[in-house]
Order: structure tokens, then sequence, then C-alpha cells
């Protein structure tokens, strides 16, 4: 099961945001809700004073598989008519080969701070008690 949730008034702002410059979206599963996924697919309006970033769609899935975040990404589409954009995510896997099969003329960059986040987990494991 998934459930794409948007605000109109967010994807008409996104759509004129869009119309200026390659949009560059981050896009992230960021919890789990009991038996649920939450994957939220953020922009950043740059035609506003400090660049803020906004929420777009957000998805609400059972499991956390490229068929899932495909159905995000054709709803984007759908609802946009977005045909290449940048990416930000955090390597998962599912994120990054829909990404690919659905917008394939964007480009995926990987967030600086779930990269920082790996190597220190990482560097943890390998030397216990390093960070504490």
């Amino acid at each position: 099961m998934c459930v794409v949730a948007g605000i109109p008034e967010m994807i008409t702002d996104f759509k004129e945001v869009s119309w200026y410059s390659t949009p560059v979206l981050y896009y992230d599963t960021t919890f789990c809700l009991s038996d649920f996924y939450v994957s939220t697919l953020l922009y950043r309006n740059d035609t506003v004073e400090g660049t803020p970033v906004m929420p777009l769609l957000r998805l609400v899935h059972k499991h956390r598989t490229m068929e899932s975040h495909e159905l995000l990404l054709k709803w984007l589409l759908k609802l946009t008519g977005l045909s290449t954009a940048v990416f930000v995510v955090d390597r998962e896997a599912a994120i990054t080969r829909s990404i690919a099969t659905v917008i394939p003329n964007s480009k995926v960059v990987y967030c600086w701070n779930h990269i920082l986040g790996d190597v220190r987990m990482s560097m943890h494991r390998c030397y216990t008690g390093l960070f504490r």
C-alpha cells in the first residue's frame, strides 16, 4: 500500500520555481510510523529571500522498494511536467534506481550529512570508543 500526498498550492509554487531554473529536490525516507515509512520530497525555492526548502510531496509506504518510490516520482511528473532535476538523496538504492528509471535526465547527488554520518558510524564500528 502507498499513499502520495501534496498540497496543490505547493505544487503550483514548485511549477513556477522550476520554470526559471533546474529545480533542486531533496528526497529521503525520514522515519517509520508504526508499520509504515514516510518519504518526503522537498524543493528549494530560489525565488524567495533566504531560499527556503519547502515540502512538495510525501509518500506513505509499507516497504522501502523501488516500486514505492517510482509511484511518487510518476505522480511528480504527472502533477508538474518535470523533465529534469537535481536530486539530493541519502544513497538508498531503491531511491537512486527509481530516479534513474522514471526521470533519467536528472542528476543524483548524495547528501553530505548522510555521508558524514555513515563515515562516523563506520569509524565507530572500527574503533569502538573513539567518538564518545
